[in-house]
């Protein structure tokens, strides 16, 4: 083959900014039996000379987007003995730095109001920060992160530390707090030794996260968080010398400090053996662990590339050999210390032999396909492997934080040097070789070499992470956040002159057949996604058939093509749609299409795997938690829709439901439904529209064009009083919060003006993290269906703070039925919207997502350009008349799930005596 053309550019030296700029086009496989697919890419690197600081900015004309990311070489591994949890803690405290003095808003409003999303993380190596936005909005996303380098905490008063520390004590809780929360840490324990940087859980426990003091915060970022152990990756459409001006201007006056000096990880040797722990859980669990070289050299690499085999191989037994109702395979610790598991939950203790020798079998054979394969099938593995890379730089975020990865940890390519971080990665998948592959994957996972980690089911069991006796109550000053949106501005209307250009591009028609299609273009990343939606879900049929009608359809086993082409293909069902799923590098268009036709028309099911699928699930209805969860459901559904609607009847299934559900019956249902007048097809992505439609006419042509089902009635159900009922669980650390309030059915002209009053109910609720900080966080939405709706609030909170949160969320609702800040929560909600309206993605799954819900609730081509328009032009009245009509109190329907005492003290706490417990009972 021909070698990749670069054009380099050399390294200027502009105000004491070194800079690189490399930009190439990149050529895939190399394979000659595999077609090749290109895509543009540029890299922009520098380091400020006044303190460090590195930087990479990667343009991408093609988005209207913009990525910002911050990565820090700093994770848990750095946390003082005593206070594991530190450095995640201090992830969430760089959110609440208040730049402007203690009464202006904190950091993390202003991200929320200029940001389409943000997120952080943090790992045993690494702290990453990440936000996206419309491209206008870097040079205010680059202030933001110069503002929480600059400060640290010096801006965070010791109560708002306090109360963020309590959020991430909620967050552990719901994670860890259940006896299940102890594997992870358990495990690590087992095979890290004493003093390990990586032994420890990186969000740690309740005792250590008590022993962390504010000092020990601010002493954390003065040590870390500095110019030189900070990396910013920028994607998107920009300006790559005014963005180069943007960091120059925030970033180049924060002074130069030394970080403090690296942690050692010393790679841990093999420890083979047996530990076992007995925990309070419903179900014997087994972990099967080996440790592995450092992931940044060659043999670490090696081992990573090929170590899924076995998982694959075991997942494969446990189902063949039933005695597991699940296999997860799981990466633990850094990347300079990792070690692989595979956890294993068994049918019964008894299964802990067959368990332990298929594990013993699959490591032994993890190794083959690599030195026994043939030089194609190790061809056609690469080139799957650059296509799985492409398609993963798809999303901004995605890509930055690939190129954050590689340089914090390829160490061979030097940042000063003229080699391109991507580039690298389709080179290193080049340089894999199968005989070093298979001789690494023999090396690690060596049957000799396994830790196995048993955990006993029983009920004299470790109940959960042991809960500190520091208690947190909210202070008397504890007030709403101050902001700084304008209340005038919610008098007047939004100017938006900016049409959304992308949607409006689509090309719709229907075929002969009466199959619907719509195709949409971009000039993006070489990627195509497509989905083939029907008009059938799960409240069309009797329980469970719909669902299990989606999710075990599976291609015919001819099917080669697909296969080799490495395009995942799968159905899943809701309550109105049935959607099936494809995508992938767009070479392979035909492909994508091919497979979804393919899979519906000549896809099968498999009886063995039906039936093992069934028992698993009446195994678990054994259990108390999935009988919780249901019943939780059940009551839910019945007090919104009526216990007689289908969406109560057919979307919760219930024991009794789990027979009748065979390949017969599933071949029924698909003939009946999966018909072209039932369908959709939509395909997005980087493709010729030419060749698109000759291929979906000949994939289509033959199909017949079938029914078509009748929408789910918009009928709601007649309501007089509120319902409050509380399902009767096991004890935990966290109470289950469901309040709802039933909307009308569809989407109709008042869309716009339920999202403005739904996103208000969710930044009040949120409140209740930011004042409370009894919860990790809770949620408000506005659901959409084809029939009756609901606005849904929810999310866990501490249990023992339980009547305090469910009050304050109720409160949430009566507050904007008072007025109280009413004008100040419409603008922001209002600018929060037409900013995620505006950032509009060229990712071909976000696309595919838009397209689809513009689909299945026939709306018109111009739908979301007449959604922005009215969300700009929206006035309070419009919203107060809303919540008058929606949030009626006689509708509330409040749906808790704990203990009886939990659930007890959360009602009388809200000041709630007319509700009624349910104790789940499912033979």
């Amino acid at each position: 083959m021909k070698k990749p053309f670069f054009r380099r550019h050399g390294q200027p030296r502009v105000a004491g900014v070194a800079i690189l700029l490399a930009t190439a086009v990149a050529v895939g496989s190399c394979a000659p039996s595999n077609p090749k697919f290109t895509f543009t890419y540029a890299e922009k690197r520098g380091v400020l000379e006044s303190n460090g600081l590195r930087f990479v900015i990667i343009p991408d004309k093609t988005t209207e987007l913009v990525e910002v990311d911050v990565r820090y070489d700093v994770g848990s591994r750095n946390d003082p003995k005593g206070m594991a949890g530190l450095a995640h803690l201090v992830e969430h405290m760089m959110f609440q730095t208040r730049p402007d003095g203690a009464d202006s808003p904190p950091l993390f409003q202003s991200i929320a109001t200029l940001s389409s999303g943000f997120n952080a993380y943090t790992n045993w190596d690494t702290t990453h920060y990440m936000t996206q936005g419309r491209k206008e909005l870097v040079s205010a996303l680059l202030k933001i992160e110069a503002l929480r380098l600059y400060w640290g905490c010096k801006t965070t008063s010791v109560e708002e530390f306090e109360r963020e520390r309590e959020v991430v004590r909620n967050e552990i809780r719901q994670r860890g707090g259940s006896p299940e929360g102890l594997i992870m840490p358990l495990t690590l324990a087992a095979i890290y030794p004493e003093g390990h940087p990586y032994r420890e859980s990186i969000g740690g426990n309740d005792a250590q996260l008590t022993n962390i003091t504010m000092p020990a915060v601010c002493e954390f970022m003065e040590k870390y968080y500095t110019p030189s152990n900070a990396t910013i990756v920028i994607a998107g459409n920009v300006d790559v010398d005014e963005t180069v001006g943007f960091i120059r201007k925030y970033f180049e006056k924060i002074p130069a400090r030394k970080p403090a000096p690296p942690i050692a990880v010393p790679v841990v040797a093999a420890s083979p053996g047996k530990v076992t722990h007995k925990l309070d859980t419903e179900r014997n669990l087994v972990a099967f662990a080996w440790p592995l070289p450092n992931g940044t050299t060659a043999e670490g690499e090696d081992v990573m590339f090929g170590i899924n085999s076995a998982f694959f191989g075991v997942a494969r037994k446990a189902q063949e050999y039933d005695f597991a109702s699940g296999v997860y395979p799981m990466f633990l610790g850094g990347k300079l210390a990792p070690m692989f598991a595979i956890v294993v939950e068994l049918k019964s203790a008894g299964r802990l032999g067959e368990a332990t020798e298929f594990a013993r079998k699959a490591a032994a054979s993890a190794y083959r396909g690599f030195d026994e394969g043939s030089w194609q099938q190790i061809q056609d593995m690469k080139a799957r492997a650059k296509a799985g890379v492409v398609q993963n730089l798809e999303e901004l975020g995605s890509r930055t934080n690939t190129v954050a990865e590689i340089i914090q940890f390829n160490k061979q390519i030097n940042f000063g040097s003229t080699e391109e971080y991507l580039f690298d990665e389709f080179k290193r998948i080049e340089r894999f070789d199968g005989g070093r592959v298979a001789s690494a994957i023999k090396k690690y996972l060596d049957p000799d070499k396994m830790k196995v980690v048993v955990f006993e089911a029983t009920k004299e069991g470790l109940k959960g992470d042991k809960r500190s006796e520091l208690k947190f109550t909210t202070k008397s000053h504890d007030k709403r956040v101050v902001t700084d949106y304008d209340p005038a501005e919610a008098k007047r209307p939004i100017k938006v002159a900016t049409e959304l250009k992308l949607l409006a591009g689509a090309e719709r028609f229907t075929l002969k057949n009466g199959m619907r299609v719509v195709l949409l273009p971009v000039e993006a990343m070489p990627v195509v996604s497509a989905s083939l939606t029907f008009d059938v879900g799960d409240a069309h049929a009797a329980p469970l058939l719909a669902d299990s009608a989606a999710r075990f359809l599976r291609l015919p086993m001819d099917a080669e093509a697909i296969y080799a082409a490495g395009i995942d293909i799968g159905c899943e069902s809701d309550g109105d749609h049935t959607v099936c799923r494809s995508g992938g590098i767009n070479i392979y268009l035909d492909v994508i299409i091919n497979g979804l036709e393919r899979i519906v028309k000549a896809g099968e099911y498999n009886q063995e795997s039906i039936d093992r699928a069934l028992k698993s699930r009446r195994d678990s209805f054994t259990r108390a938690s999935t009988q919780e969860e249901t019943e939780m459901q059940r009551q839910l559904f019945t007090a919104l829709y009526g216990a007689e609607h289908p969406y109560t009847v057919n979307g919760v299934v219930m024991p009794k439901n789990l027979s009748g559900i065979d390949k017969t019956s599933l071949m029924k249902f698909k003939e009946r439904h999966y018909t072209a007048a039932n369908a959709t097809l939509i395909v997005t992505g980087r493709f010729e529209p030419k060749q698109a439609k000759r291929i979906i006419s000949k994939a289509f042509k033959r199909w017949g064009t079938g029914g078509k089902d009748a929408p789910i009635a918009p009928t709601m159900r007649t309501r007089t009083a509120p319902e409050f009922v509380g399902v009767i669980g096991k004890e935990s650390p966290q109470l289950t919060v469901n309040i709802a309030y039933p909307a009308p059915a569809g989407v109709d002209g008042l869309g716009a003006a339920r999202a403005v009053l739904a996103r208000m109910i969710n930044n009040r609720l949120g409140d209740i993290r930011t004042r409370l900080g009894s919860t990790y966080g809770v949620y408000g939405y506005k659901a959409t269906a084809i029939g009756p709706t609901a606005y849904f609030m929810g999310g866990t909170v501490d249990a023992a703070r339980g009547g305090e949160s469910l009050a304050a969320m109720r409160d949430a609702v009566d507050s904007l039925r008072r007025g109280e800040n009413f004008d100040v929560e419409f603008v922001r909600a209002r600018r929060e919207l037409i900013n995620g309206l505006l950032s509009e993605s060229t990712v071909s799954s976000v696309l595919l997502g838009r397209l689809g819900f513009v689909s299945r609730f026939n709306l018109g081509v111009g739908y979301y350009n007449t959604y922005l328009q009215q969300v700009a032009a929206m006035s309070p009245a419009q919203v107060k008349a809303l919540i008058v009509s929606d949030l009626k109190r006689e509708h509330e329907v409040i749906v808790l799930l704990a203990d009886k005492a939990t659930l007890e003290a959360a009602f009388k706490g809200a000041g709630i005596t007319d509700m009624k417990f349910v104790e789940p009972s499912y033979e």
